[in-house]
C-alpha cells in the first residue's frame, strides 16, 4: 500500500514540474512588447513614439528639439 502512494506522490511531482513549466514560457513569450522607434528631426536620436513629440510635420524627442528646431 505504502509502494502505491510513493509511486503516486513520484508521477504527480513529475506531471507538475513539466506542465507548469510550459505555462511560464508561454507567459514569458507573451509578455515580449516591441516599440516603434522615431528619429529626432533635431538632435538624431531616437525615442518611442509615444514618448516622442510631432510638430509641423515632424518628430522631436522632447521639448528642448522642439523649441530650438533651427
Amino acid at each position: 500500500m505504502g509502494r502505491f502512494i510513493i509511486f503516486g506522490l513520484i508521477i504527480v511531482a513529475i506531471w507538475f514540474l513539466f506542465f507548469r513549466k510550459k505555462k511560464n514560457k508561454d507567459n514569458k513569450d507573451n509578455h515580449t512588447e516591441s516599440f516603434d522607434m522615431i528619429e529626432c528631426a533635431r538632435c538624431k536620436s531616437f525615442v518611442s513614439k509615444d514618448d516622442a513629440i510631432f510638430a509641423n510635420g515632424r518628430w522631436y524627442c522632447g521639448k528642448e528639439c522642439l523649441i530650438n528646431k533651427d
